[in-house]
């Protein structure tokens, strides 16, 4: 029974990164658009992936393992996109590029 439940788990989460990579590739758009895709492949597919190979390995270690691998992926996904998403931003001039704190601003003209 176990073995099913994990099985579940894992082919829902893996058709959702699925479902976001071939959504990226097929939407004609900017980058913009199609940052929205990475979301549920670091909010949604990845911990579906996580429970199913948890309950699947029922492995104290292996759990522990994949439970912090699966928090990091969460946690820098979001950052990750964002950091991409203001980068494509102040390469289109949309944003201004920002500068370091503490440096005057005529020495890097």
């Amino acid at each position: 029974m176990a073995h099913d439940i994990g099985l579940v788990f894992v082919v829902i989460g893996t058709v959702v990164i699925a479902l976001a990579a071939l959504g990226a590739v097929a939407v004609r758009g900017d980058v913009f658009t199609r940052l929205h895709f990475v979301t549920p492949v670091t909010s949604l597919g990845g911990p579906l992936v996580c429970i199913g190979l948890c309950v699947e390995s029922r492995q104290p270690w292996v759990i522990a393992e994949l439970i912090v691998i699966t928090l990091l992926l969460f946690v820098s996904g979001p950052v990750l996109e964002a950091s991409a998403g203001r980068a494509a931003a102040q390469d289109r001039g949309v944003e201004a590029e920002e500068q370091p704190a503490g440096v005057r601003s005529s020495r890097w003209r």
